[in-house]
């Protein structure tokens, strides 16, 4: 489910106001038996944007009313949005297998964004993925020189962008499920683990240098799209033009 809460709305309640507050204006991520929530203000309207993950209830009668009922049991601060919420969407979720293909047999045509590598609505990444095929397209067509090149610059596209959405829908489709545990040995045991970073005094995610999860952060967030375009034509689109 996604909705938007106007700001002046969510800064009225006691409760939900504190998203708000400037000092912890960022992103929320919210665990629950099942389901989850990751919400943040918005940045060009003023509105407090959620998005809720739960599983589909093919029951349920309208989104506004799944929503709702999935807010009962939340925190105070996240379940008082719910009187707010006028009209939520609803997102089905599906595992799709990876497009094998995105180019057409002519060498013309290419896939891109969602149709190419979908991923879940309001994942971290939704947005950066399509900016980042359009990154890559742009620098490897900056050195178009010939119509000739055009089918080799667009299997390079599929090239370097493939395992790159790949390894963001693992991501994101794992911190889902991870924040969504059902109650159980797993989940007590992730928040066993949290607990104890938190009466450290770290982060709930921090870890050393060489931590999995830091890895994967380093990952995720330190890609530069146009640095893998202009390496790829440094080592192989360079050499390829001047056969030509």
């Amino acid at each position: 489910y996604s909705a938007t809460v106007p700001k002046a709305l969510v800064e009225k309640d006691p409760q939900s106001k504190r998203f708000y507050e400037h000092e912890v204006i960022s992103m929320f991520s919210f665990f629950g038996n099942n389901q989850s929530a990751i919400s943040h203000p918005t940045g060009g309207l003023p509105c407090f944007t959620f998005t809720l993950y739960r599983p589909y209830d093919e029951y349920e009668s309208t989104p506004a009313e799944g929503m709702r009922a999935a807010l009962e049991s939340v925190a105070p601060k996240l379940r008082n949005l719910g009187p707010m919420i006028s009209q939520p969407r609803r997102f089905p979720i599906f595992e799709h297998p990876p497009l094998e293909d995105w180019l057409a047999k002519s060498g013309r045509v290419v896939v891109v964004g969602g149709a190419a590598h979908p991923i879940p609505t309001g994942s971290t990444q939704q947005y950066a993925m399509g900016l980042e095929d359009g990154a890559v397209l742009a620098k490897l067509f900056s050195h178009l020189a010939t119509d000739s090149q055009i089918t080799d610059f667009l299997y390079a596209f599929q090239e370097l962008r493939q395992p790159r959405a790949q390894t963001v829908l693992t991501s994101e489709t794992g911190v889902i499920r991870y924040m969504g545990m059902p109650n159980g040995p797993e989940q007590e045991a992730r928040d066993q683990a949290m607990q104890a970073k938190h009466k450290a005094g770290g982060y709930l995610f921090s870890g050393d240098d060489e931590s999995a999860e830091w890895a994967e952060i380093k990952t995720v967030f330190g890609y530069d799209a146009e640095d893998e375009a202009d390496n790829w034509w440094v080592t192989w689109g360079r050499l390829k033009a001047r056969s030509l």
